[in-house]
C-alpha cells in the first residue's frame, strides 16, 4: 500500500473520532531540523484523551496513529509549537525550545508567517515595518549592510541583571530628537533572564548622527535589580494588608518597581487565573 494512501486513511480515521493533524511535505525552514527521509511531517496534539491507567483502548487514537506515522518515517510535532510559511509552506518553529532560541520567521500583522529563507528573497516590507518600532525586532540573520544599514551600537543588555537596563524605548526617544526615524533593532542573542541586542540606522539618515549628541543620549530605563527589589517589598507590603480568609494570596511585580496583588481560591490557581485577579 502506497505511503500516500495510508496518510490518508490515517486521516480518516482521526476526522472520524473527532480528532484532526496535518501534513507538512515540504520540510523544514527552522535552523538545526533535518528532513525526514520519508519527506513528511505531522502536526497533531498527540496526547490521550485520559490519563486513566490504564488507558482505554479509544482514548487512544492520537498516540496509536502517531506511533504508525513514526513507523512510516514522519517527523513529529506538536501543533501548537510549528506553523508552515506562507510563501514555500516548509515548517517553522513558534514555541521555544531553549533559552536560546529566537524566531526564525516573521510574522505579519494579519498574522502571515513567512520563513527566513523567504523573507531574505524580498526583506524590504519586514524592514519598512521595523523601522521606528521600539517594540519590534529583527530576530534573524540578514545583511542589513546590503539593505542600506549601518550599525550605530551594539552589546545593549536588557535582562534581570543589575546594570541591564538598556530599554528601546529610551533609544528610539534619543534618536528621534536626533531627528533620525529609519532605525530598527537587532536581536543578537536571548539566555535565560537577558538579551543581548543592536541598533541599525539607515544610511539616508546617518549623517544625522552626531556622535557627541548619541554618546550623551538616554539610552537606560529602570535598573531591573533595583526595581525588583523595590517590587518584592511592595508586595510584601501589601500582601499583609490581605485577609487570611482561605483564599491564596497573589502577587505581580511590575518594571516601574510596585506590585499588583489579589486573592484566588485553590480552584482558580489551578485553572491559571490567578494573575486574573490582581490589582494596584
Amino acid at each position: 500500500m502506497k505511503t500516500s494512501t495510508i496518510l490518508q486513511i490515517l486521516q480518516d480515521y482521526a476526522e472520524g473520532h473527532g480528532k484532526y493533524f496535518s501534513l507538512c511535505g515540504e520540510g523544514y525552514a527552522e535552523p538545526g531540523y533535518s528532513d525526514p527521509e520519508s519527506g513528511v511531517i505531522a502536526f497533531g496534539n498527540w496526547n490521550p484523551d485520559s490519563w486513566d491507567r490504564p488507558i482505554p483502548k479509544e482514548h487512544q487514537v492520537m498516540p496509536r496513529i502517531s506511533e504508525i506515522l513514526e513507523k512510516l518515517g514522519a517527523a513529529i510535532e506538536w501543533s501548537d509549537e510549528w506553523k508552515t510559511c506562507y510563501a514555500c509552506e516548509k515548517a517553522v518553529r513558534t514555541s521555544p525550545d531553549s533559552y536560546s532560541w529566537r524566531r526564525s520567521y516573521w510574522q505579519e500583522e494579519d498574522g502571515t508567517i513567512l520563513c527566513e529563507e523567504c523573507v531574505q528573497e524580498n526583506p524590504e516590507g519586514m524592514l519598512e515595518s521595523l523601522e521606528g518600532n521600539d517594540n519590534s525586532c529583527l530576530t534573524f540573520n540578514l545583511d542589513l549592510g546590503a539593505n542600506g544599514y549601518r550599525l550605530l551600537e551594539s552589546d545593549f543588555e536588557n535582562g534581570v541583571y543589575g546594570g541591564q537596563s538598556a530599554d528601546p524605548r529610551e533609544i528610539g526617544k534619543s534618536l528621534r530628537k536626533l531627528g533620525v526615524y529609519r532605525y530598527l533593532f537587532v536581536l543578537d542573542s536571548s539566555g535565560q533572564f537577558d538579551i543581548d541586542f543592536s541598533v541599525w540606522v539607515h544610511e539616508d539618515e546617518w549623517e544625522k548622527i552626531d556622535e557627541e549628541k548619541w554618546g550623551e543620549a538616554k539610552k537606560e530605563g529602570a535598573d531591573p535589580a533595583i526595581s525588583m527589589k523595590n517590587a518584592l517589598a511592595d508586595a510584601s507590603r501589601k500582601m499583609d494588608e490581605l485577609p487570611d480568609d482561605g483564599r491564596i494570596k497573589v502577587a505581580s511585580c511590575q518594571p516601574d518597581g510596585t506590585a499588583k496583588i489579589g486573592l484566588v481560591t485553590p480552584q482558580e490557581f489551578v485553572d491559571g487565573k490567578a494573575l486574573d485577579c490582581v490589582k494596584d
